[in-house]
Parts: C-alpha cells; structure tokens; sequence
C-alpha cells in the first residue's frame, strides 16, 4: 500500500470505532421555545400578510394610473413623432427590398 493509502486506512478505522454524539437540546429549551410560540399570537400573520397584499395591490394600480396618465401625454407629440415614424417606416422598408 502506498503511504498516502495506509493513512487514509487508518483515519477510516478511527472514525468507526468513535462512539457517536447524541444531539440533545439542554433541558428546557423545548418549553421555552414552545412557551414563546404560544404566547406570540399566531393570529396576526395571516392580518399582516393581507395588510402587505393590500398596500401591494394599491401600490400598483397607482404605478399603472401614473404610467397610464404619463403615456397618455407623450402620445401628442406632434410633427416631431410623425416624422419620426415615416423615417423608421421608410427605413424598415428599404431594408426589405
């Protein structure tokens, strides 16, 4: 065998024969932690969660009033807009040809 084998081997050997670690949580901990979720009041998450739903829903019919006004002014360019819209049609049409 080679060294760098024979060690391995032996590292192998050692962690089988380690008696393993129970993982307990110390005395008490169960009660607190279960003490505390009692006494937070549950019943507000789902009160929270449809305040947060509500303050979204409104948030973004205000950004689609906003965008709605807001692309409703642009459309009235003018001549500026018309020209640039021939341009870009006769552009994409020669393109074509």
């Amino acid at each position: 065998m080679k060294p760098n084998d024979e060690t391995l081997h032996r590292l192998l050997k050692a962690a089988a024969k380690a008696i393993p670690e129970a993982a307990t949580a110390p005395l008490g901990l169960e009660t607190r932690v279960l003490a505390n979720w009692r006494a937070s009041g549950t019943d507000d998450d789902p009160v929270s969660l449809f305040v947060f739903f509500r303050r979204a829903t409104i948030g973004a019919g205000l950004v689609l009033v906003l965008s709605a006004a807001w692309s409703l002014t642009q459309t009235g360019a003018g001549a500026a807009g018309d020209e640039a819209a021939l341009f870009n049609f006769d552009l994409q049409t020669s393109l074509i040809r």
